[in-house]
């Protein structure tokens, strides 16, 4: 159903799952009951160039600053963590949540060259963990000088644990990746990056891979979500999805609600996580990823996805408009044998919310859409 965010706070014992995303970028917000939030990733409105989330909490009337129990950086990609250290500074109780191999020191090393302007400017998300570390030293003067480190992020290890009291149920939130052949894989290509001595500046960007990136399992009660962050498929037993799908320690139980990894992509799929690890036709949700020529999900994705289940949405359409550029800047382009380039300027919300033993409410608001529409 499209049409404006209704304004309404979910109840205390109700749950939410909201997925904000325009063409690059994606966010997550979950009420864990209690009146207690949790957010995954950081995405800019590209109307406001505020973070999504924020502007949500403000229609809803949630107070960030006492609300946000954790704040969860799923992987350091920029699609992800735009706005996250703006995020972090208005969430002023939560704690804070990453993949563990961004806990080396080298990779501190890398976002303090960063934040010492040795290296190039607009170097892919170093800024906003600067900006996190930042903020932490600041809440630890506050506080006489203690040091909160961040939560780091692993295979098999929870999260977040309490019970939403008004109907008695526990609250878990696990981390299900990164493995410990996807740490050691990241840390080794961090110490790659990170800067040397008499070597000029460069900028430095993550791969492509996203290997490390946190997969997270929330459950409320009978209500169970997998969220696939960007991890991939490796082909590696010892990494990616195969890896959490022979684990012996991760939940038993079966989601009914799938944030579906990368985008929608081939290289983020295993069929044994739809067999094995979500119910029958799950609810998926997805945000697109639109950016230099690359467009995910592509229509075979599409046609995938949908063939597994009929309940399958998306945060924004597929739709772009060219950017209008000066004449001057036009024959620039031409000359450099550079195309214009085509960008979204819309954002998308898909909001579930359900409480204990009653079925999902869909809502798709702003630019949302069914995906399976897309396929017909």
């Amino acid at each position: 159903m499209a049409g404006e965010h209704r304004t309404k706070s979910p109840k205390l014992d109700e749950i939410e799952i909201s997925l904000f995303g325009p063409g690059y970028g994606e966010c997550i917000a979950v009420h864990l009951g209690n009146g207690q939030w949790m957010v995954v990733d950081s995405c800019i409105d590209p109307k406001s160039r505020e973070p999504a989330v924020i502007q949500y909490f403000s229609q809803i009337g949630v107070d960030p600053a006492t609300s946000v129990r954790l704040i969860i950086a799923s992987h350091w990609h920029d699609d992800h963590i735009r706005g996250l250290g703006q995020l972090f500074k208005k969430c002023t109780s939560a704690e804070f949540v990453c993949s563990e191999a961004l806990g080396s020191q080298d990779f501190l090393e890398v976002v303090y060259a960063q934040g010492e302007r040795i290296m190039a400017e607009n170097i892919s998300g170093l800024d906003e963990f600067h900006e996190i570390i930042d903020e932490l030293k600041r809440r630890a003067q506050a506080v006489g000088g203690r040091l909160e480190p961040p939560i780091f992020a692993v295979a098999d290890r929870c999260l977040w644990q309490s019970v939403v009291s008004s109907v008695d149920v526990p609250c878990t939130v696990h981390a299900l990746s990164p493995s410990d052949a996807a740490l050691l894989a990241s840390k080794l290509e961090i110490a790659r990056l990170s800067p040397k001595i008499k070597t000029p500046k460069r900028g430095i960007w993550p791969s492509g891979k996203n290997h490390a990136a946190v997969v997270l399992w929330v459950s409320v009660g009978d209500r169970v979500a997998l969220l696939g962050s960007d991890l991939e498929e490796t082909g590696d037993p010892y990494s990616g999805w195969q890896v959490i799908l022979k684990s012996t320690r991760k939940p038993q139980a079966k989601a009914s609600i799938f944030k579906v990894p990368h985008h929608g992509s081939a290289t983020g799929d295993n069929p044994g996580v739809w067999k094995e690890m979500l119910a029958d036709d799950p609810i998926a949700v997805l945000s697109p990823y639109m950016l230099c020529g690359l467009t995910l999900p592509q229509k075979s994705d599409i046609d995938r996805l949908c063939s597994l289940t009929k309940k399958a949405f998306i945060t924004t359409p597929q739709k772009s408009r060219v950017i209008k550029r000066e004449s001057a800047v036009e024959k620039t382009l031409k000359d450099l044998n550079l195309s214009p380039k085509q960008v979204n300027i819309s954002i998308g919300h898909i909001r579930l919310r359900a409480t204990q033993g009653e079925p999902w409410k869909v809502e798709l608001l702003q630019e949302a859409q069914s995906l399976c529409k897309q396929s017909a």
